[in-house]
């Protein structure tokens, strides 16, 4: 009986924490594309950096949500189109936490934009994941 208990708490955690590691993936294919489009954008277009963040977080915005809906969560909890404006919306949230850290560690911490963007997606990270896991795709 312990044992039969152990092995399902071991896979439910297993299973939760390869799913946290296929959304990483996901994130981090995102992450590539938002700093990569903020640094063109900034260095190579001359766009304010802040700008620069929101363009370049509503495009990875896109490759996440591809990469979670098909891949990490496989399409559950709902409807595509419902799905989707929870999705937007988390990520508006999202973008709004990003650009604020972004602004103070860039205009009162004296951080390189990159720098702060790096750190900044770390705590975007969590919220997406929890938010996206839980309203998004229901818990799945």
């Amino acid at each position: 009986m312990i044992k039969l208990l152990w092995n399902l708490i071991w896979h439910r955690l297993l299973g939760r924490f390869q799913q946290f590691l296929k959304y990483c993936v996901g994130g981090g294919l995102a992450f590539v594309t938002d700093a990569g489009l903020l640094f063109v954008f900034t260095e190579y277009c001359g766009v304010w950096y802040l700008f620069s963040a929101t363009l370049s977080f509503l495009a990875a915005a896109v490759v996440n949500y591809s990469f979670q809906y098909f891949i990490t969560f496989k399409g559950h909890g709902g409807e595509l189109k419902k799905q989707f404006t929870t999705f937007v919306i988390i990520a508006a949230v999202g973008l709004l936490i990003n650009n604020s850290l972004l602004y103070i560690q860039v205009e009162w911490l004296g951080l390189w934009y990159m720098l702060a963007k790096a750190i900044a997606a770390g705590v975007v990270l969590i919220w997406n994941f929890f938010m996206n896991k839980y309203v998004t795709f229901n818990g799945n």
